[in-house]
């Protein structure tokens, strides 16, 4: 049976995440570069419109599962793309709506294949259980980090983050302000590193920019500021399209999101990174980025690994491609 589409993509898109939607354009970039045209792509998301105007692909309601077991079985394969889906410490249903998808996917005949994952963390036994199921579903895995690459017992392969593959107009520009971004953790981390930041000898000395990530992370920062932790000149939540322009501007950064660190290394911004997650250290240490350790907040150094970057987008594309054609195969 012909179906309607080669890929259906599966992860938070849609949501309100930028780091999601950076995921989703170098996925949906990376299919292109594999043969696909933008009409053999469909994409569950929180926001049907919206995705469509985005990345040009065929937009399915993710929260209708009439929608969505009609698009698996209009598609050849259902493609987990990028990111830390399966984990439960924002939410102990996600392990559970993507453990479902691929439970239907299998049904409908739709063969699961899964790239650039970030699994857990995982608190709750039944939903590394789904994780593990999910995975061993998939035609093959590609990870970003050594923590996933452990779950999977190696049964996977490694590699980047796929946002770092990017096209990024890097531009050049007097450094005129330092950005930040916390996110909700457990309700001290990001509070302990707001306090370390304004405690640190350089936050007055240059513009304080907030960068929202997410709409919690917006959320949080407001009240990092009302409640007098740390002062924030500016708080932006931006679109994709400011991001060259922004990071690009910036004379340094310290933030706990991995796509903050993705854009930092991206600009050439030196960066320190506050590790909340495995993900986020396994990043810094991969490109020789600075962690915070809880200390003193010190003025980041540059990237020690910055001069990897090419080789490592041409090796993202070999790998997605690899991937591809595994899935792909008859």
């Amino acid at each position: 049976m012909t179906r309607r589409w080669k890929v259906l993509l599966c992860g938070y898109y849609g949501m309100g995440n930028l780091g999601d939607e950076l995921l989703a354009a170098a996925t949906i970039q990376l299919l292109k570069n594999c043969g696909l045209e933008e009409r053999e792509i469909a994409m569950l998301s929180g926001e049907p419109k919206k995705s469509a105007e985005r990345h040009r692909v065929y937009p399915i309601d993710r929260w209708s599962r009439r929608d969505v077991v009609r698009a698996l079985r209009h598609s050849e394969t259902l493609l987990l793309g990028g990111g830390g889906i399966f984990q439960d410490s924002s939410s102990f249903r996600s392990p559970w709506y993507y453990w479902t998808v691929v439970r239907l996917a299998k049904l409908c005949g739709c063969k699961t294949w899964a790239v650039g994952q970030s699994i857990g963390p995982l608190s709750r036994r039944i939903n590394r259980l789904l994780a593990q199921d999910a995975f061993r579903s998939c035609e093959i895995v590609s990870v970003r980090d050594l923590h996933s690459q452990t779950f999977l017992n190696g049964h996977c392969l490694l590699s980047d983050d796929l946002a770092l593959a990017l096209p990024f107009r890097n531009e050049s520009r007097r450094s005129e302000y330092f950005l930040v971004n916390f996110r909700r953790h457990d309700g001290e981390l990001e509070y302990e590193a707001a306090r370390a930041y304004a405690r640190s000898s350089f936050a007055g000395k240059l513009k304080t920019v907030g960068v929202a990530m997410d709409k919690n992370d917006l959320q949080l920062m407001r009240e990092i500021q009302e409640r007098g932790v740390c002062g924030v000149d500016e708080l932006i939540y931006p679109d994709a399209e400011q991001l060259s322009k922004l990071f690009s501007g910036a004379a340094g950064a310290f933030g706990m999101r991995l796509h903050f660190g993705v854009l930092s290394l991206k600009a050439e911004v030196p960066c320190t990174l506050i590790p909340y997650d495995s993900k986020v250290s396994d990043f810094a240490e991969r490109w020789g980025g600075t962690l915070w350790n809880g200390g003193e907040v010190l003025f980041p150094r540059p990237w020690q690994k910055q001069a990897g970057l090419e080789a490592a987008c041409a090796a993202i594309q070999s790998d997605f491609a690899l991937c591809f054609e595994r899935a792909m195969r008859l």
